[in-house]
């Protein structure tokens, strides 16, 4: 039995060449560092890109140093965008540059996952799936953490998978380096610590894994990525333990005042935002009106939404429930890594007391889902290159139709989101970027005021000499702002209790605008309606003027 099983995995390695998967890959890897490239978006206004971009900064500079601001702890944000800095200068591609790299290593990653597990048909659909899934291809053209993140903790699972599949010492030592690296690009990587301490326990307990010495090499890689980093710590802040103290204290804190809240912490949350089509209930709701037209159907399905994830979470149900049903052990490595990770997300702490005891669920964001994205393309890879393993069988034909239909609807239903997306973000980004390039034109003495509850113009401006900013927010009287100083102000709406935002003429005759940009492009209401808040006018404060 074990040698026609061999015998059909030779077989199902043969639908595709090593070499042609090669090239396959190559090609996805082009298309997706193109589109990257081409809508490049540098810091956006989601998450917290522009504060990372500070620190790569001021890593450039040499005065980088960990603290009690909990953001200065992400040490794999900070320095990789500050090699690209220090390489190429600063620019939206540069700043973007960690992410885009990231989002490519993930495409290869997935690649590699898929083909260990099944071979090269399930590892191209996969690299191609991840080339396409819109929290990945939306987030991989700023500045998110989410991208590094999904990233590393994805490497550090091909490496454990290695350590286990090659029974080899040197990736159980990589693997343990990976799991320490991954909270270092942001604390959510705490989650691939715990999957894989769970992985490993089941796996010894089943007899799958030894527990000897080439084991015990991960906790060794974990040991030495420990020691360095503490290292690194005790020079740079003179704290070895900061990256610890700063995340505990941080998130022990959360929900008191001036810190972040516990957000929403619904257990539909995620759960809404992966299947947020309601297939099911529309389905219901077609049949109860006795509807049957099936475009009519679909329109009231399809409706785009940025900010979701497509239909690769349907096809993830689907997917796994088949690989079951078929006992298809080759898959269970990246079924389990999902399903842990997925019940963190749902109902791992953020926080935990004894004395008095207290459970913080951890916050939710539809961005963390891409912590789980690479497991998902890897299942679907592997449930539809299974539906091809009869071939060149003549009964295989259908199996291949229908996985390259199921790949393609993938693709082509995502396209318009991320295309959404992309649109959505240019009009929010378009007024800064305009007045950026307007007072780059300026001398570079002159004085410039914003908010940084509205304003990312700094980093749009390079970081060129920073001592010309100023931030406005507590100034309850605009005629604190000297004259010659040019002012971003919000377009729509006001900043804290400023009565001078967003109409500052009535309240600072000595005003006058000098820039309302206007965007190039038609978009739906929808679009200009989200890009209201991010949308400014440039004011220029008149020297020959008492106001």
């Amino acid at each position: 039995m074990a040698r026609n099983a061999k015998a059909r995995n030779k077989k199902e390695r043969q639908l595709i060449s090593d070499n042609a998967a090669r090239g396959m890959l190559l090609a996805i890897l082009a298309f997706a560092l193109i589109y990257s490239i081409v809508f490049v978006e540098g810091p956006s206004f989601f998450g917290d890109d522009t504060v990372y971009l500070d620190m790569a900064n001021a890593v450039v500079h040499g005065n980088f140093h960990q603290s009690p601001f909990i953001f200065s702890v992400r040490l794999l944000m900070a320095y990789p965008i500050g090699f690209f800095y220090s390489l190429f200068g600063v620019s939206l591609i540069t700043s973007s540059a960690w992410d885009i790299i990231s989002f490519l290593g993930i495409i290869v990653v997935a690649f590699l996952l898929g083909k260990e597990l099944h071979g090269n048909l399930a590892g191209i659909i996969a690299a191609l799936l991840a080339g396409f899934f819109p929290l990945l291809v939306q987030l991989s053209a700023t500045v998110s953490d989410d991208i590094p993140l999904a990233f590393i903790t994805s490497l550090a699972m091909l490496a454990l998978l290695y350590g286990q599949r090659k029974a080899s010492r040197e990736w159980y030592f990589i693997a343990g380096i990976l799991l320490i690296a991954s909270p270092l690009v942001t604390p959510e990587g705490l989650i691939i610590i715990i999957t894989a301490i769970f992985y490993l326990i089941v796996e010894v307990l089943r007899k799958k894994i030894a527990l000897d010495a080439k084991l015990l090499s991960l906790p060794a890689g974990m040991a030495a990525a420990l020691i360095v980093l503490m290292l690194f710590n005790f020079i740079n802040s003179g704290n070895p333990l900061i990256t610890f103290t700063v995340n505990t204290n941080f998130y022990s804190a959360v929900g008191q005042q001036n810190t972040i809240p516990s957000t929403n912490t619904d257990p539909m949350f995620y759960l809404q935002d992966m299947f947020s089509y309601g297939v099911i209930s529309n389905l219901q709701a077609a049949a109860h009106a006795g509807i049957f037209n099936p475009l009519t159907i679909w329109q009231s399905i399809y409706m785009q939404n940025p900010n979701n994830a497509g239909f690769f979470f349907y096809v993830l149900v689907l997917a796994a429930i088949y690989l079951i049903l078929r006992k298809e052990r080759k898959a269970y490595f990246v079924l389990f890594w999902f399903a842990i990770s997925f019940l963190y997300l749902e109902f791992g702490p953020m926080h935990i007391s004894l004395v008095p005891f207290s459970y913080l669920l951890s916050y939710r964001l539809t961005r963390f889902l891409t912590i789980i994205a690479v497991p998902t393309v890897v299942v679907i890879g592997i449930a539809l290159a299974r539906l091809t393993s009869r071939y060149p069988k003549p009964s295989s034909l259908l199996g291949i139709c229908f996985a390259s239909a199921v790949a393609i609807f993938l693709i082509l239903t995502s396209l318009p989101i991320n295309t959404l997306w992309y649109h959505t973000t240019y009009a929010e980004r378009f007024d800064q970027l305009a007045m950026a390039q307007y007072l780059n034109q300026l001398p570079n003495t002159t004085k410039i005021y914003f908010t940084g509850a509205f304003s990312n113009i700094h980093s749009y401006m390079m970081f060129d000499n920073l001592s010309r900013f100023y931030a406005y927010d507590n100034m309850q009287n605009c005629t604190q702002i000297p004259k010659g100083a040019y002012v971003l102000i919000p377009k729509y709406n006001k900043v804290f209790t400023l009565n001078y935002t967003p109409n500052p003429l009535p309240y600072c005759p000595g005003w006058k605008l000098a820039m309302s940009p206007q965007i190039d492009q038609q978009f739906s209401q929808d679009i200009i309606a989200s890009a209201e808040p991010f949308r400014g006018n440039l004011y220029y404060v008149q020297t020959n003027s008492s106001g």
